[in-house]
């Protein structure tokens, strides 16, 4: 392989990686987001006397949501571990293209 083709298969990774962590971060800030206003629409169902099918509702709600964002974590995990990877392989790109030009002079 190319270092030349080696540097940009580590860049793209990167920049992919960069995507899905941010993507994740956004999903994990929304949910707690939406956590919360769960939580005033459960006072204010209570306030009103329908406590029984609010419960339920929010329960619901909140299992979801716990996926939702149980799902977030691992994706955010995956792109820290795939960022890291591929600036493994850009640094070790960047040394062979270090000792042919080392070798070379």
């Amino acid at each position: 392989m190319e270092i030349g083709a080696a540097m940009n298969s580590g860049l793209q990774g990167m920049q992919r990686a960069n995507q899905q962590v941010s993507q994740a971060s956004q999903e994990i800030a929304s949910a707690s987001t939406s956590g919360r206003n769960d939580v005033q629409q459960q006072s204010n169902a209570v306030a009103n006397g329908a406590q029984a099918a609010t419960e339920t509702a929010s329960e619901t709600s909140q299992s979801v949501t716990a996926t939702n964002t149980t799902d977030s974590l691992v994706s955010l995990n995956q792109g820290q571990t795939n960022l890291e990877s591929n600036t493994r392989t850009v640094e070790t790109a960047d040394e062979m293209l270090g000792t042919m030009i080392d070798t070379s002079a």
